[in-house]
């Protein structure tokens, strides 16, 4: 009998360690791109280069622990790696601690995106490909540090999710702010959304907002506390209209800065340099970065899996323009680019893409992208 009891003792310590172990998930994410590098402000600096880039590559853990039967406790914590070298390893990405109860929703506090940002879905289908991802157009892609994010669970509400995301400023306020306001109570900054995703029809579609979330303006190449609403949807016209393989998505997005750096705002901003990551970004007057009043984008992509093969053809297009207050003339950044996926399976995938870049500001030239990549996930 104490064999027996010893036994089923030691068989639900080994059931209860499996349980409690942590998955370990990653992605390595590597290009190998033709990048146009030049001066903002004139032509005769361009040069053509090739590169080997990462693009957001990253090694993770998470796991959750059940305390009840519908109780449990969610981790994860997940650091960037650099695939090709350059930089440094194990830079910050989402990490929280939570708890999660089942048909009702979740509970996490950490470093987290936004709502805003997770409410694109997959409309941006160059998102993580470094200089192409939509980040570089439009702002409001951000992930917060010291917040706590209320996730309702969707199971309950027939495929609707709303979420609230609660950011603390601690003491703090963005640096160089005009406003004399100090950052110190529950929820200096807001984000949220309402997302619906019902696969068996084939839609999905968020509404989210951010509400003095610190974000940067491309255009003026500076950040700002914003208010900032987004309007997504997505529509598998294999599952809605029987026209298989074809998925079309949209995104509408107007952006307006609060609270503008009182030093950019005196002083302009200088000239910064193309990067690997960033397009370059023109010098803005201290007045017409003063006047900067707002900033409205959209993005249209298609993607179509040809049927019964690996391939999936995509085309997207995005654009934002910003206008200010005064005599001074709206400013256009916009991309055009196309990409052909091989899926070897469901982790690993080879691509190639082409890409132009324009802004239409005087003397700045469009960019040309053009590159082969592979994405393995684990």
């Amino acid at each position: 009998m104490k064999k027996l009891l010893l036994a089923t003792a030691v068989s639900a310590l080994t059931i209860n360690a499996v349980q409690a172990a942590p998955t370990v998930y990653g992605k390595l994410h590597v290009t190998l791109d033709n990048v146009d590098k030049f001066s903002a402000t004139t032509k005769a600096d361009t040069d053509n280069v090739w590169e080997i880039n990462s693009n957001a590559s990253r090694i993770g853990i998470k796991g959750e622990e059940t305390l009840t039967d519908n109780l449990k406790a969610i981790y994860l914590a997940e650091w960037q790696v650099n695939t090709d070298g350059d930089g440094t390893d194990l830079g910050m990405r989402n990490r929280y601690l939570g708890l999660k109860y089942d048909m009702i929703g979740t509970v996490k506090v950490g470093r987290i995106d936004s709502h805003l940002k997770n409410a694109q879905g997959k409309v941006d289908l160059f998102n993580d490909v470094h200089v192409l991802d939509m980040t570089n157009t439009l702002a409001g892609e951000n992930r917060l540090n010291n917040v706590i994010s209320l996730e309702s669970d969707t199971k309950a509400l027939n495929g609707f999710g709303i979420n609230v995301m609660l950011q603390q400023g601690e003491n703090n306020k963005l640096a160089g702010s005009n406003s004399s306001d100090i950052s110190d109570s529950l929820g200096d900054a807001i984000s949220a959304s309402l997302v619906y995703d019902n696969k068996d029809m084939g839609v999905y579609a968020a509404l989210a907002g951010d509400k003095n979330v610190v974000s940067t303006f491309n255009v003026v190449g500076a950040k700002a506390e914003a208010e900032i609403i987004r309007l997504v949807g997505s529509l598998d016209l294999g599952t809605m209209a029987n026209v298989t393989g074809l998925t079309l998505n949209a995104l509408y997005q107007n952006a307006e800065p609060t609270n503008l750096s009182s030093a950019a705002t005196a002083a302009g901003i200088a000239a910064v340099p193309a990067t690997p990551t960033t397009p370059a970004v023109p010098a803005v007057a201290a007045g017409a970065f003063r006047n900067f009043d707002k900033e409205n984008s959209f993005l249209v992509s298609a993607a179509y899996n040809i049927s019964e093969t690996p391939w999936t053809v995509k085309a997207q297009y995005q654009e934002s323009t910003s206008s200010f207050n005064g005599n001074i003339d709206d400013v256009k950044l916009s991309q055009i680019g196309g990409m052909v996926d091989y899926m070897f399976n469901s982790k690993t995938r080879a691509y190639g893409y082409v890409a132009q870049q324009s802004d239409d500001r005087k003397n700045v030239d469009d960019r040309m992208y053009a590159g082969v990549g592979m994405e393995f996930n684990f």
